[in-house]
């Protein structure tokens, strides 16, 4: 027995016996992480590595606000620095998280918004070329509402447009990056994305969660957009309009029970905000 330990004593007392001793432990840690991601570890990087990023990235954060400030004074390009949006998220739960404004609000002779690629500016760009445009859309991540890699976010009214054969993208948070960095491109549509979507959901896993966020990175690193082709072109709703598969009418519909589920989980939020409110005065 003694001989034994004096045996590992002397192995992990060599450079190369403590470096397989060190890669061992980390490929059992992976291994454990691996099999467990599904139902802890996920949310627990989520938490951990929207932390870190808040942190370390706090520097960055405030060199773009003023240089964002200052171009926005100049351009008077947007009506505020941040844009707060509604996507729908986990259990079709309204998820509220904050961007960086990279677009500006014009419209056409006819009234309609023009396609958000004619109105990008040019310190969008660069906002969005370097990741910093998601900066603060970090707080949801760490809020639980996001996720760093699930579907790609889907606004309120266009969820309501989504069948029950697509319904399984809804069972997860939606992602900052999602597995289309990989497997979308220009002529994706959306029965595509909500194919992916249920293959995502079905094989989600820590070595694909990876893969698909390194690609992200590599992607943007390119300069190359975002693969998502008509569907980050145009909503879910107007799509089905072009295709002629509703009327204009279903698309108010759509836009009211959007707009009504939004309303609820506003009021809710502040509910539960005013009793813990009061709760913590009559702890007092």
């Amino acid at each position: 027995m003694f001989n034994n330990l004096a045996a590992s004593a002397d192995f992990l007392s060599t450079w190369w016996g403590l470096t397989i001793f060190i890669l061992l432990d980390i490929a059992v840690l992976l291994l454990i992480i691996a099999l467990n991601y599904r139902w802890f570890f996920k949310r627990a990087l989520d938490i951990l590595f929207s932390a870190v990023f808040l942190v370390v990235f706090f520097p960055f954060f405030l060199i773009f606000l003023l240089a964002d400030a200052i171009y926005n004074k100049s351009q008077n390009a947007y009506p505020a620095l941040f844009v707060k949006e509604y996507c729908c998220g986990k259990k079709n739960v309204p998820v509220r998280y904050t961007v960086f404004a990279t677009a500006t609000v014009r419209h056409d002779a006819n009234g309609k918004l023009l396609p958000e690629e004619e109105r990008i500016t040019s310190m969008g760009r660069v906002l969005r070329a370097c990741g910093m445009k998601y900066y603060p859309a970090l707080l949801a991540v760490l809020a639980g509402g996001l996720s760093f890699v699930g579907p790609r976010p889907m606004s309120m009214a266009d969820a309501a447009a989504v069948g029950e054969g697509a319904q399984e993208r809804f069972s997860v948070r939606p992602g900052l990056v999602s597995s289309l960095e990989m497997y979308g491109g220009e002529a994706l549509t959306y029965p595509d994305m909500f194919e992916e979507d249920a293959e995502y959901v079905a094989h989600r896993g820590f070595f694909h969660d990876i893969a698909f966020f390194m690609s992200a990175i590599a992607n943007r690193i390119r300069g190359e957009k975002k693969r998502c082709g008509v569907c980050a072109e145009m909503g879910y709703v107007d799509w089905l309009y072009s295709e002629g598969e509703i009327t204009q009418q279903d698309i108010e519909g759509y836009r009211r029970e959007g707009e009504a589920k939004t309303k609820a989980s506003r009021a809710n939020a502040a509910a539960r905000k005013e009793a813990e409110s009061r709760d913590f005065k009559t702890f007092r």
